[in-house]
């Protein structure tokens, strides 16, 4: 409480929170809001190590995001991993006090080889689920981490979690469209397609028939002629880049 209330705080959250927000404004992929994330609160925190899991939607593990001098961090965790049910238990940041939580392997590697004593494990949450995990290892100089820092690493956690649905949600929208990009493209194709196969397939059912009249040659050669010429066009339309725009 006499911590709490009556010390100077360790933290100067408006410049804290400006800088924070000014690293990720910019960002817009995964890898880079990890690693400003990781960065951000290793710098504050003054902490020797971090390491941030991201959970895919898909199979529902959390993949290694970003990693700070954590190089033998596992590049996955299970969604049942020991740390992970205990963080969907608590609310606020959990100091790793036993080992037991970080003893999960993953291809010969675990966390408790680098993380343990003095860490902190932190949930981003997004809509009362889990989104991620953040694992930061203890400060530099071994002093044991406080109330001021686990809040601290709270705030910042909750909003990396929003940055990172954000981030999420746009990279969808743009797959979003280059399907529907890559859908109008095929759709055209098919158009000019199955125009140059009914010519061919037409002249084809009737040249058995009619291939020794010499007006039906004549027809014959027009058509191929013409369905060669929309082919090559076809594919110089698919061949050529689109030009560059530049957006200001």
């Amino acid at each position: 409480f006499i911590a709490f209330h009556f010390y100077r705080s360790k933290y100067d959250y408006r410049e804290q929170w400006t800088n924070f927000t000014r690293r990720l404004a910019s960002l817009l992929s995964e890898g880079d809001l990890a690693r400003a994330v990781l960065g951000a609160v290793t710098e504050a925190a003054g902490a020797a190590r971090a390491v941030l899991y991201l959970r895919d939607e898909h199979d529902g593990r959390f993949h290694l995001a970003g990693a700070v001098e954590a190089d033998r961090a596992p590049a996955q965790l299970a969604a049942d991993d020991p740390l992970v049910r205990r963080l969907e238990t608590r609310a606020d940041p959990v100091m790793v006090q036993d080992r037991g939580l970080l003893q999960t392997e993953y291809e010969g590697l675990s966390l408790a080889t680098q993380f343990f004593e003095e860490s902190a494990a932190v949930a981003l949450r997004w809509r009362d689920t889990v989104s991620g995990v953040m694992l930061i290892g203890p400060e530099r100089t071994g002093t044991p981490y406080r109330a001021e820092d686990l809040e601290f690493f709270s705030t910042v956690a909750e909003q990396a979690a929003g940055a990172v649905v954000t981030a999420q949600l746009s990279e969808r929208l743009a797959q979003a469209r280059e399907f529907e990009a890559f859908h109008r493209l095929t759709s055209f194709v098919i158009h000019d397609l199955k125009n140059s196969i009914s010519a061919l397939s037409l002249l084809s059912a009737n040249a058995l028939e009619h291939f020794e009249n010499p007006e039906f040659q004549r027809d014959a050669l027009r058509t191929l002629s013409r369905t060669v010429e929309r082919m090559q066009s076809l594919l110089a339309r698919l061949s050529a880049a689109p030009e560059a725009t530049e957006l200001r």
